[in-house]
Protein backbone atom coordinates (compact mmCIF):
# COMPACT_ATOMS: atom_id res chain seq x y z
CA UNK A 1 0.00 0.00 0.00
CA UNK A 2 1.12 3.46 -1.00
CA UNK A 3 0.51 6.60 0.97
CA UNK A 4 -0.18 10.07 -1.00
CA UNK A 5 -0.52 13.58 0.57
CA UNK A 6 -1.64 15.86 -1.26
CA UNK A 7 -3.62 19.12 -1.22
CA UNK A 8 -7.07 19.63 -1.64
CA UNK A 9 -6.72 21.98 -4.14
CA UNK A 10 -4.69 19.83 -5.85
CA UNK A 11 -6.69 16.71 -5.20
CA UNK A 12 -9.47 18.26 -6.44
CA UNK A 13 -8.24 18.29 -10.00
CA UNK A 14 -9.20 14.50 -10.28
CA UNK A 15 -12.35 14.74 -8.79
CA UNK A 16 -14.38 14.04 -11.45
CA UNK A 17 -12.79 11.22 -13.38
CA UNK A 18 -10.90 8.54 -12.92
CA UNK A 19 -7.19 8.28 -11.68
CA UNK A 20 -4.12 7.19 -10.70
CA UNK A 21 -5.87 8.11 -7.04
CA UNK A 22 -8.53 5.37 -7.44
CA UNK A 23 -6.62 2.82 -7.20
CA UNK A 24 -6.67 -0.14 -4.62
CA UNK A 25 -3.13 -0.13 -3.36
CA UNK A 26 -3.20 3.89 -3.12
CA UNK A 27 -4.42 5.77 0.16
CA UNK A 28 -4.99 9.23 -0.33
CA UNK A 29 -4.93 11.61 2.41
CA UNK A 30 -5.87 15.61 1.85
CA UNK A 31 -4.41 19.10 3.65
CA UNK A 32 -5.53 22.44 3.87
CA UNK A 33 -2.40 24.26 5.31
CA UNK A 34 1.32 23.26 6.04
CA UNK A 35 0.41 22.46 9.68
CA UNK A 36 -1.85 19.46 8.52
CA UNK A 37 0.85 18.13 6.19
CA UNK A 38 3.14 18.17 8.96
CA UNK A 39 0.53 16.24 11.41
CA UNK A 40 -0.60 13.68 8.78
CA UNK A 41 2.96 12.92 7.87
CA UNK A 42 4.08 12.25 11.09
CA UNK A 43 1.22 10.12 11.52
CA UNK A 44 0.94 8.06 8.51
CA UNK A 45 4.50 8.44 7.09
CA UNK A 46 3.25 9.38 3.42
CA UNK A 47 5.64 7.22 0.73
CA UNK A 48 4.94 10.96 -1.42
CA UNK A 49 3.51 14.50 -0.77
CA UNK A 50 2.10 15.99 -3.04
CA UNK A 51 1.82 20.28 -1.99
CA UNK A 52 2.12 23.97 -3.36
CA UNK A 53 4.31 26.44 -2.44
CA UNK A 54 2.06 28.83 -1.31
CA UNK A 55 -0.06 26.63 0.80
CA UNK A 56 -0.99 28.69 4.20
CA UNK A 57 0.21 27.69 7.50
CA UNK A 58 4.16 27.74 8.54
CA UNK A 59 6.47 28.52 5.44
CA UNK A 60 6.59 25.88 3.12
CA UNK A 61 10.69 25.70 3.60
CA UNK A 62 9.80 25.18 6.95
CA UNK A 63 8.05 21.98 6.48
CA UNK A 64 10.15 20.50 4.69
CA UNK A 65 13.18 21.62 7.19
CA UNK A 66 11.29 19.90 9.77
CA UNK A 67 10.20 16.70 7.71
CA UNK A 68 14.20 16.65 6.71
CA UNK A 69 15.01 16.63 10.78
CA UNK A 70 12.89 13.45 11.48
CA UNK A 71 14.91 10.16 10.69
CA UNK A 72 11.83 7.90 10.35
CA UNK A 73 9.87 10.63 8.17
CA UNK A 74 12.35 12.76 5.68
CA UNK A 75 12.76 9.21 2.95
CA UNK A 76 9.83 11.09 1.14
CA UNK A 77 9.44 11.92 -2.37
CA UNK A 78 8.55 15.67 -2.78
CA UNK A 79 6.19 17.11 -5.58
CA UNK A 80 5.64 20.94 -5.31
CA UNK A 81 3.80 23.20 -7.34
CA UNK A 82 4.49 26.63 -7.77
CA UNK A 83 4.31 29.65 -10.07
CA UNK A 84 7.30 29.43 -12.84
CA UNK A 85 9.34 32.38 -11.39
CA UNK A 86 12.78 32.24 -10.58
CA UNK A 87 11.99 33.64 -6.84
CA UNK A 88 9.49 30.24 -6.76
CA UNK A 89 12.13 28.02 -8.36
CA UNK A 90 14.16 29.01 -5.92
CA UNK A 91 12.52 28.74 -3.10
CA UNK A 92 11.70 24.94 -4.32
CA UNK A 93 15.12 24.15 -4.10
CA UNK A 94 15.66 25.49 -0.43
CA UNK A 95 12.90 22.58 -0.20
CA UNK A 96 14.59 20.13 -1.90
CA UNK A 97 11.92 19.09 -3.89
CA UNK A 98 12.29 16.07 -6.18
CA UNK A 99 10.03 17.46 -8.73
CA UNK A 100 8.22 20.72 -8.83
CA UNK A 101 5.29 21.56 -11.54
CA UNK A 102 4.72 24.87 -12.24
CA UNK A 103 1.03 26.60 -11.90
CA UNK A 104 -1.82 26.05 -13.57
CA UNK A 105 -1.38 22.39 -13.01
CA UNK A 106 -1.32 20.10 -16.00
CA UNK A 107 -3.07 17.14 -14.79
CA UNK A 108 -1.59 14.22 -16.84
CA UNK A 109 1.74 15.88 -16.47
CA UNK A 110 1.42 15.44 -12.33
CA UNK A 111 -0.41 11.54 -12.46
CA UNK A 112 2.73 10.53 -14.65
CA UNK A 113 5.06 12.05 -11.73
CA UNK A 114 2.97 10.41 -9.12
CA UNK A 115 3.97 6.81 -10.93
CA UNK A 116 7.35 7.61 -11.20
CA UNK A 117 7.82 8.23 -7.52
CA UNK A 118 5.67 5.80 -6.49
CA UNK A 119 6.63 3.10 -8.96
CA UNK A 120 3.05 1.56 -9.08
CA UNK A 121 1.96 -0.60 -12.11
CA UNK A 122 0.15 1.09 -14.74
CA UNK A 123 -3.98 0.07 -14.83
CA UNK A 124 -6.57 0.30 -17.23
CA UNK A 125 -10.14 0.71 -16.83
CA UNK A 126 -12.39 -2.58 -17.11
CA UNK A 127 -16.08 -3.28 -17.32
CA UNK A 128 -16.88 -6.99 -16.74
CA UNK A 129 -18.89 -9.89 -14.47
CA UNK A 130 -17.36 -10.59 -11.65
CA UNK A 131 -18.16 -13.28 -9.49
CA UNK A 132 -17.22 -12.86 -5.75
CA UNK A 133 -17.36 -15.06 -2.65
CA UNK A 134 -16.80 -14.13 0.81
CA UNK A 135 -16.51 -16.97 3.95
CA UNK A 136 -19.89 -17.08 5.86
CA UNK A 137 -22.03 -14.89 3.39
CA UNK A 138 -24.13 -15.26 0.83
CA UNK A 139 -24.88 -18.81 1.75
CA UNK A 140 -20.43 -19.79 0.95
CA UNK A 141 -21.74 -18.70 -2.82
CA UNK A 142 -20.26 -15.98 -5.12
CA UNK A 143 -22.76 -13.15 -6.12
CA UNK A 144 -22.58 -11.24 -9.55
CA UNK A 145 -20.01 -8.01 -9.29
CA UNK A 146 -18.72 -5.93 -11.64
CA UNK A 147 -15.01 -4.57 -12.37
CA UNK A 148 -14.16 -1.09 -12.79
CA UNK A 149 -10.52 -0.75 -13.05
CA UNK A 150 -7.72 -3.57 -13.02
CA UNK A 151 -3.78 -3.63 -12.54
CA UNK A 152 -1.26 -6.07 -11.56
CA UNK A 153 -1.96 -5.39 -8.21
CA UNK A 154 -5.40 -4.95 -7.62
CA UNK A 155 -8.51 -3.66 -9.18
CA UNK A 156 -11.69 -1.70 -8.10
CA UNK A 157 -14.94 -3.14 -7.99
CA UNK A 158 -18.78 -2.16 -7.87
CA UNK A 159 -21.75 -3.51 -6.33
CA UNK A 160 -24.83 -3.07 -4.17
CA UNK A 161 -23.65 -5.51 -1.36
CA UNK A 162 -22.16 -3.59 2.23
CA UNK A 163 -18.86 -4.89 2.60
CA UNK A 164 -16.09 -4.41 5.28
CA UNK A 165 -12.54 -3.04 5.22
CA UNK A 166 -10.42 -6.07 5.26
CA UNK A 167 -12.45 -9.01 3.90
CA UNK A 168 -10.89 -11.75 2.06
CA UNK A 169 -12.88 -12.43 -0.82
CA UNK A 170 -12.52 -14.86 -3.51
CA UNK A 171 -12.07 -13.15 -7.18
CA UNK A 172 -13.41 -14.90 -10.59
CA UNK A 173 -13.40 -13.28 -14.11
CA UNK A 174 -12.78 -13.56 -17.42
CA UNK A 175 -9.80 -11.43 -19.41
CA UNK A 176 -10.75 -9.89 -22.73
CA UNK A 177 -8.28 -11.93 -24.29
CA UNK A 178 -10.86 -14.84 -22.63
CA UNK A 179 -8.26 -15.64 -20.02
CA UNK A 180 -10.04 -16.86 -16.66
CA UNK A 181 -8.61 -15.71 -13.67
CA UNK A 182 -9.27 -16.88 -10.13
CA UNK A 183 -7.78 -16.24 -6.75
CA UNK A 184 -7.93 -14.27 -3.42
CA UNK A 185 -7.95 -10.78 -2.54
CA UNK A 186 -8.46 -8.37 0.09
CA UNK A 187 -11.20 -5.13 0.48
CA UNK A 188 -8.49 -1.84 1.40
CA UNK A 189 -10.49 0.89 0.48
CA UNK A 190 -14.43 1.23 0.31
CA UNK A 191 -16.21 4.59 -0.74
CA UNK A 192 -19.83 5.58 -2.04
CA UNK A 193 -20.39 5.14 -6.18
CA UNK A 194 -20.76 9.19 -7.25
CA UNK A 195 -23.10 8.32 -9.77
CA UNK A 196 -25.10 6.24 -6.99
CA UNK A 197 -25.26 6.56 -3.39
CA UNK A 198 -26.81 2.98 -2.71
CA UNK A 199 -23.82 1.16 -4.62
CA UNK A 200 -20.33 0.57 -3.25
CA UNK A 201 -16.54 1.26 -4.32
CA UNK A 202 -14.27 -1.11 -3.55
CA UNK A 203 -10.36 -0.90 -3.45
CA UNK A 204 -9.22 -4.99 -3.79
CA UNK A 205 -5.39 -5.78 -3.42
CA UNK A 206 -4.90 -9.07 -4.68
CA UNK A 207 -3.33 -11.66 -2.23
CA UNK A 208 -2.90 -14.72 -3.74
CA UNK A 209 -3.37 -14.79 -7.55
CA UNK A 210 -1.37 -17.31 -9.70
CA UNK A 211 1.95 -15.53 -10.83
CA UNK A 212 1.35 -16.94 -14.47
CA UNK A 213 -2.24 -14.92 -14.01
CA UNK A 214 -0.64 -11.85 -12.68
CA UNK A 215 1.40 -11.52 -15.48
CA UNK A 216 -1.51 -12.17 -17.81
CA UNK A 217 -3.43 -8.91 -16.53
CA UNK A 218 -0.12 -7.02 -16.81
CA UNK A 219 0.24 -7.76 -20.78
CA UNK A 220 -3.27 -7.01 -20.87
CA UNK A 221 -3.23 -3.22 -18.86
CA UNK A 222 0.19 -2.81 -20.99
CA UNK A 223 -1.67 -3.09 -24.19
Amino acid sequence: MKKILITKNLYSLFAEQKSLFDRADIQVFTASTNDEVLKLHRKEAADLIITELELPGIPTEDLFSTIRQWKELRAVSTIIVCEDTLAHRERCKQCHANAVIPAPVDPALLLVKVQQFLSVAPRMEYRAALAVGISGKYRDKPVPFHTENISASGMLIRADEPLALGDGIFLSFFLPDGLHVSGYGEIVRIARSPDDARTFLYGVRFTNIEPTLKAAIERVVNK
